[in-house]
């Protein structure tokens, strides 16, 4: 019987961990966070007044089992003319929008032509802001501005909020993590990616009410404007700073050293650098109930420091069997 997995997130660091999760279990569901502003999503919330497809989209195509063809389809931006920057994807989605009426049945019509496994849940479906409560007192408010401020300000995030207010769940996210039997939490923008969807209302609640294991895919780089200079300490702290304290059951940690050429390129380019596990650090983290997964789970020979799907998904379900 396959194993029920809810994974909570947003942006790229989902979407290519779910080309690895559908090889394992065809009962995945993916929830997204719905709080994008910038590029093509940007462009749709503005004009339109509809939730960002952005996010949604890339987990889509992460768990379709067309060809390639249609993926390139769906990805495919558009470069010139009064749709530049806009994504074909993207556009599908709004008109599925248009035609049927609801955000949550355009996304489903979407995933019925793509064939995917598994099903995309938007962990909203009221159309709010991310707002994030810098060290130095300033707020700024808008996903795509918030590290880009954090920078400019040289400050910190402290905290995050939404406006005009934080939204209740999607009825379906919170009946698909109660069902759980591993819910994972990144990896991702920590955030503007992972802690919105926690702070949505209901969510946290189903997440302590549920009888699944809770599962973080811990960062390997920092994040400029969002994480710098972060510990894995750091990344759990601000996870149950937005949800409740002990959330987290298992913590996996790249303990494998990228290149040192990558590494270099990395801090010269925006300043990340590793998040690291000191082994006081672990023994701490540990007493308070949190069990590691530590080992090598990146790519190799990428121009990227990123999780490798596969090597991360070998791991969980050889220890979830």
């Amino acid at each position: 019987m396959s194993k029920k997995i809810v994974v909570l997130g947003g942006g790229t660091g989902i979407s290519n961990l779910l080309r690895g999760l559908k090889r394992y279990t065809e009962d995945l569901t993916a929830i997204v966070t719905m709080m994008d502003d910038g590029g093509g999503s940007g462009m749709i919330r503005k004009e339109l007044g509809l939730l960002p497809p952005g996010d949604i989209r890339s987990c889509l195509v992460a768990l379709a089992n067309q060809s390639p063809t249609m993926d390139k389809v769906l990805q495919y931006r558009f470069t010139e003319g009064g749709l530049e920057g806009q994504n074909f994807g993207n556009l599908l989605i709004v008109v599925l929008n248009n035609i049927y009426g609801t955000f949550d049945r355009a996304i489903k019509e979407v995933s019925n032509v793509l064939n995917i496994t598994g099903r995309v849940l938007p962990v909203t479906l009221d159309n709010v802001h991310l707002v994030a409560k810098f060290a130095n007192g300033d707020k700024c408010i808008g996903e795509s501005r918030i590290p880009i401020t954090s920078q400019r300000l040289n400050t910190s995030i402290v905290g995050m909020d939404m406006f005009p207010e934080i939204p209740y769940a999607f009825s379906e996210c919170i009946s698909a993590i109660e069902e759980a039997d591993i819910i994972i939490i990144g990896p991702g923008s920590l955030y503007t990616s992972i802690i919105p969807n926690l702070m949505v209302k209901g969510i946290s609640d189903a997440i302590s009410n549920s009888k699944g294991k809770v599962l973080m895919v811990c960062n390997c780089m920092t994040q400029p404007g969002e994480t710098q200079g972060f510990t894995v300490t750091n990344h759990i702290e601000a996870i149950e700073q937005h949800s409740y304290t002990g959330i987290i059951d298992y913590c996996m940690c790249n303990t494998s050293k990228p290149a040192k050429d990558l590494l270099s390129r990395y801090e010269k380019d925006n300043g990340a650098s590793e998040v690291l596990l000191e082994p006081k650090e672990q023994k701490i983290l540990e007493q308070k109930g949190v069990q590691f997964i530590l080992g090598d789970f990146i790519e190799e020979d990428s121009k990227y420091i990123r999780h490798d799907a596969m090597k991360v998904c070998e791991k969980i379900f050889s220890l979830f069997k």
